[in-house]
């Protein structure tokens, strides 16, 4: 867990540095935030992030992994306790990112954010709004999960979990493109796909204290959901990449196309470590040798995380500009032209 977090926190550090996201530039009329709010914001959602892999991780567990019959097994009133503190953190993180978001937003520092201005971005902002709908629905988690205790009450709660991940893809780079709803669909689906991937990885973790044929069938359950989760995070992944990039040398002439790549490296990477444990660790897990497992699980969870810290950091890079076609900058140069010929 502690090398997950560390390694989240250091890739989307350099990627932040190396692609210049995070760096303050002033230009004249328009004010720039201190470096600790552009700082600020990233982290804020890089935490948000792993919260919601903890709480969708957990429940999936409670849910899936290893279900009781008419109440909870051990495990999974354990992990939906553990998801309860997730959603905490979800609810508190979404809550902190609101004056965070709008000091970056006026280009002030927090001296210049009140409360009153706070609740004016909420109600004048989406990006605020969505926020607030996420944290209310990571509060409701938190509350029942303290109380739930049948398989029935964690579906529940899950469907509740996976519903928040879905407003900040509305507030996306993609949510200004040209193929908006396209865009939107993508990142959503993407956002699913990734945190019960990676959620249900972290489960398989957290019970490492497994044994015998409780462990085999949790981790036989997951692998069984694995390969429908890395279709859709990939078919969502190209979708989005095309709503973004209007041409194919943006993907390396850009600072986004050089991030994007490290994630699609980094995710052809989790494919590889996914089939090796197809083909070698299940079969050492069945005859009671989890060491395999576990590293590998291990190493895999790491390169998850630094997957999310790749991604956070890449919300925050700009988008590629468009490129016109050749007609159409023809036209854009002609335009001027025209009018003042008409005066």
């Amino acid at each position: 867990m502690l090398a997950s977090m560390l390694a989240a926190i250091v890739v989307c550090g350099l990627t932040l540095w190396a692609g210049g996201a995070a760096d303050v530039v002033s230009v004249p009329g328009i004010p720039a935030p201190p470096p600790v709010v552009a700082w600020l914001v990233p982290a804020l959602r890089l935490t948000a992030d792993a919260a919601a892999v903890v709480t969708v991780g957990c429940l999936l567990g409670a849910v899936i992994l290893v279900p009781g019959d008419t109440v909870l097994s051990t495990a999974g009133y354990r992990w939906v306790r553990l998801a309860g503190w997730g959603a905490v953190t979800w609810a508190l993180a979404s809550l902190a990112s609101l004056p965070v978001l709008l000091a970056d937003f006026l280009g002030t520092g927090f001296s210049a954010v009140s409360l009153r201005g706070v609740w004016s971005f909420v109600e004048s902002v989406e990006q605020g709004r969505n926020l607030v709908v996420v944290a209310a629905l990571a509060a409701v988690v938190a509350a029942f999960a303290r109380t739930v205790l049948h398989p029935a009450g964690a579906r529940v709660l899950l469907l509740i979990a996976l519903a928040a991940t879905i407003p900040p893809a509305f507030t996306s780079h993609s949510a200004d493109d040209a193929d908006h709803d396209l865009a939107v669909a993508a990142v959503a689906l993407h956002v699913l796909g990734v945190v019960l991937w990676a959620g249900g990885l972290l489960a398989l973790m957290l019970a490492a204290r497994f044994t015998g044929p409780a462990r085999v069938t949790a981790v036989e359950r997951f692998s069984r959901l694995a390969a429908p989760l890395a279709v859709v995070v990939a078919g969502s992944g190209v979708v989005t990449a095309y709503t973004r990039f209007s041409s194919p040398g943006q993907l390396v002439d850009t600072g986004y196309g050089a991030v994007l790549t490290a994630k699609v490296a980094a995710f052809v990477a989790l494919l590889v470590l996914a089939a090796w444990h197809r083909r070698r660790t299940l079969t050492a897990l069945r005859a009671e040798r989890p060491a395999a497992f576990l590293r590998l699980a291990g190493a895999e969870l790491i390169l998850f995380a630094a997957t999310i810290g790749l991604a956070v950091g890449l919300a925050r890079t700009p988008t590629p500009p468009p490129v016109l076609d050749a007609d159409a900058a023809v036209a854009e140069q002609l335009l001027p032209a025209a009018g003042t010929v008409a005066r």
